[in-house]
């Protein structure tokens, strides 16, 4: 059910690793039809429309898509595949800043309901100027109480998807 899918993801700031929350709100998912829940996933591709970044703080949006997505190179759209993935681990392709990275995460379900974890590191896709960048313009909210500006670049991301079990009559 692609109006279920939520994708979500979990950035950090200042030394003490302060976390920072929000999700992408325009997410495409192309899937495929199985009798298998996970086969439905198997090569399921998405696309990620940049401009949809919400963080609930339109200042800290409006920095993120112009100094950090700004500083990429074609990457209106993060896209992806999803490689494989069974009731317990998933390996995803993620393509931003002009290059793709392959990941491993961790599934959780409940139900019909299946959630995918996984850790990204942004130095994986070159984007070292775009970091950069972000933490120049951020300084101030980067700053923790050391006296040190850090932007982390690992990321935390989840997609919580719910399927659509259509059974004939």
């Amino acid at each position: 059910d692609e109006t279920s899918t939520v994708f979500t993801w979990t950035a950090f700031k200042t030394s003490d690793k302060v976390a920072v929350n929000g999700s992408f709100d325009a997410l495409t998912v192309t899937a495929n039809e199985s009798d298998d829940m996970f086969g439905v996933l198997t090569g399921a591709t998405f696309e990620i429309d940049v401009k949809s970044l919400n963080s609930q703080d339109p200042v800290r949006d409006t920095k993120l898509k112009n100094s950090f997505f700004g500083n990429m190179e074609s990457t209106e759209m993060i896209t992806g595949v999803v490689n494989s993935i069974n009731e317990s681990d998933a390996s995803i392709d993620v393509t931003m800043n002009g290059k793709t990275v392959a990941y491993n995460g961790s599934v959780t379900v409940e139900g019909e309901t299946v959630t995918m974890e996984v850790i990204m590191d942004i130095l994986d896709f070159d984007a070292s100027v775009a970091m950069d960048s972000l933490s120049v313009v951020c300084a101030e909210k980067h700053t923790g109480e050391d006296g040190e500006n850090k932007l982390w670049s690992d990321v935390s991301i989840a997609v919580k998807t719910t399927l659509i079990k259509d059974c004939p009559q």
